[in-house]
């Protein structure tokens, strides 16, 4: 599975996997995610210094997730798995990775946007989970990807993963019901100890 995905980010710059983590691995998820929710806050915009809550652009909430965590070994050993093929396929020089619970409630969105930062290289690989059980056409939330030749929209149904390219523009349409998803990096930050 590990090298469709590649070859399908290699080739397209997208790779789309329903049913991709199983129920219970989706349920460990869903756990670990309930044992950080009274942490959540306000996403903001931004990087470094320039970060910025605006609720105009997007209104979901996070809480950043620590990669040595025990409940979350199975998912951090596949996105190491994932970070040695995309290296050794793409020569990304990915050599890190961040990672969130982002929480949408009723009626939150995130406007079209890219995960790339203007003054910042690092983000290269965007990696999203979906939680989401039981989830409709009529519960919205979609993900939508803006390609050269074509929109990709992408229901937020549990166990789906999405990776693509960070610089590819994307947004999160209004949900009608609280949605979570496992969302984060792979980066190549520069290792200053080098120079």
């Amino acid at each position: 599975m590990i090298e469709k995905i590649i070859n399908e980010v290699y080739s397209n710059g997208y790779s789309i996997t329903p049913d991709f983590f199983s129920k219970d691995e989706i349920s460990s998820l869903i756990d670990s995610f309930n044992q950080k929710k009274d942490n959540i806050k306000k996403a903001s915009i931004g990087n470094n210094n320039l970060k910025t809550i605006n609720t105009d652009i997007r209104s979901d909430k996070i809480v950043w997730l620590d990669n040595n965590e025990n409940t979350l070994a199975f998912f951090f050993g596949f996105i190491n798995e994932l970070t040695i093929q995309l290296n050794r396929k793409c020569f990304l020089g990915l050599n890190s990775n961040e990672f969130h619970f982002a929480v949408y409630n009723k009626g939150d969105f995130y406007k079209k946007h890219k995960d790339a930062f203007n003054n910042s290289s690092e983000r290269k690989i965007t990696i999203i989970t979906y939680l989401n059980e039981n989830w409709g056409d009529e519960d919205g939330g979609e993900l939508v990807i803006y390609l050269d030749n074509k929109t990709l929209k992408i229901e937020p149904k549990a166990g789906t993963i999405v990776i693509f390219e960070s610089f590819i523009e994307h947004e999160v349409l209004i949900c009608n019901k609280d949605r979570v998803s496992l969302t984060g990096w792979l980066k190549c930050s520069k290792d200053l100890t080098l120079y």
